[in-house]
């Protein structure tokens, strides 16, 4: 998927951009407010415009992938079956123009191709009951951590959140700490934990991979307040678990902007994993109808219990196997109600008839999330540079392995064109 590159930008054009998001965060809000779950309760599709109705009903899952997502199968020749509206042209264009580019400098990785299970690129120790998407993580990220050290002078690198105990025996580097770190704690309190008290002038670098919710806020913090921390490399995710206020916005440019606002529902879809669902589309497997199976059960418990709305409902395995009202009954048993309610059979089949409706509707959401995920990180950048430090966003990781693969770069000196070697791959 095209996009902006967040390195190509002056300070400027970032608060241009950020103006620019929140204006059409605000335009299209409805969608991205929008539950999946109340496709039928709340009549979704009939919230879009007709001339949108119109383009949209009737395509199949993998012409989702290739016109709305603009995600073609390999070989795939792109053939509009009528003419869209503008209105609609200018939303999937808005989205591709405004989004953060999500493709790496480097190629497709190759460590996999051997065996689809096990980096080439990484030994043994760091394979093991790790899974290939941790694997290409950890392997980008610790090129990245070395060659951000080398240009700053780093001498200790800080790494938060990797999620390891303290191991017994004798202590060998790494030293893994186990230790609760506080967004608003004073960065003495992160420095405590390491093995030898960091010397006069110590240089630390401070990484974190996939540092959730308020955890990734706190790298930046410390970053901002600590003097030994002279450099940062974080990737974010769980938007949803930001704190609100206090999470977003950070910048006082953001904040400042009218409809700045981004709400549970907006931050949840932000982690949404667009090119597995891409994937998913073009395969156009039984899997998709969940949502559609879903929306339906939503239905069956309005009617049964009007007071409980989008009540979570455990995995239903296989549920591409299920005829509907099956789903249905063990929906119902899930969150509590009679399994063996009367149900509308016509009324569930009718909903089951408009699957590639809300796989519709559900995939132009998906077309609006990078939007927000830009609005959050875009917000961080402009925070670190409203402290006077320099920062940038690197795509790093194969978005089809890791869809959180942005990560945030920053510094106390200027780097200049140094920082263009972070996002070359070894060989």
């Amino acid at each position: 998927m095209p996009g902006v590159c967040a390195r190509g930008l002056s300070h400027g054009e970032r608060k241009q951009l950020a103006v620019n998001l929140t204006r059409v965060l605000a335009l299209y809000r409805s969608i991205l407010d929008a539950y999946i779950i109340e496709f039928f309760t709340d009549d979704l599709w009939g919230t879009l415009p007709c001339a949108w109705q119109e383009a949209l009903d009737g395509l199949n899952p993998p012409q989702l992938a290739t016109l709305l997502l603009g995600m073609p199968g390999e070989g795939e020749v792109v053939r509009y079956r009528s003419v869209w509206p503008l209105t609609l042209l200018a939303l999937k264009s808005t989205a591709y123009a405004l989004a953060f580019t999500r493709t790496p400098g480097s190629q497709t990785p190759s460590e996999f191709l051997e065996n689809p299970s096990q980096s080439s690129r990484l030994t043994a120790p760091f394979r093991k009951h790790v899974r290939p998407k941790k694997q290409h993580e950890i392997r980008r990220l610790g090129e990245l951590v070395k060659k951000l050290s080398d240009l700053t002078g780093c001498t200790q690198v800080v790494d938060v959140g990797s999620g390891q105990a303290v191991p017994t025996g004798p202590r060998h580097s790494p030293h893994h700490v186990v230790r609760w770190v506080d967004p608003t704690a004073l960065c003495e309190e992160l420095l405590l934990p390491l093995e030898n008290s960091p010397p006069s002038g110590a240089r630390l670098l401070l990484t974190g991979l996939h540092a959730c919710g308020d955890l990734s806020v706190a790298l930046l913090r410390h970053f901002s307040c600590c003097p030994e921390v002279t450099a940062l490399a974080s990737v974010g995710c769980c938007y949803m678990k930001l704190s609100d206020p206090g999470g977003y916005p950070l910048s006082q440019w953001v904040a400042g902007l009218p409809g700045c606002e981004l709400p549970y529902r907006l931050r949840e879809g932000a982690c949404h994993a667009l090119e597995e669902y891409a994937e998913r589309l073009q395969k156009a497997g039984p899997g998709l109808r969940t949502h559609c199976y879903r929306a339906a059960l939503e239905t069956v418990i309005r009617r049964a219990q009007p007071e409980l709305r989008r009540p979570g409902v455990q995995g239903i395995p296989r549920v591409h196997e299920l005829k509907i009202e099956e789903y249905v009954q063990r929906g119902l048993q899930r969150v509590g109600l009679d399994p063996q309610l009367p149900l509308n059979l016509a009324a569930l089949w009718a909903h089951q008839a408009q699957e590639n409706r809300v796989v519709a509707f559900f995939t132009l959401a998906l077309l609006l999330a990078p939007l927000v995920e830009t609005l959050i990180l875009l917000d961080r950048l402009l925070y670190l540079q409203e402290q006077g430090f320099h920062a940038e966003l690197l795509p790093i990781f194969s978005p089809e392995l890791s869809p959180r693969n942005l990560v945030l770069v920053a510094t106390k000196r200027p780097l200049g064109e140094a920082l263009s070697v972070l996002e070359t791959e070894d060989s």
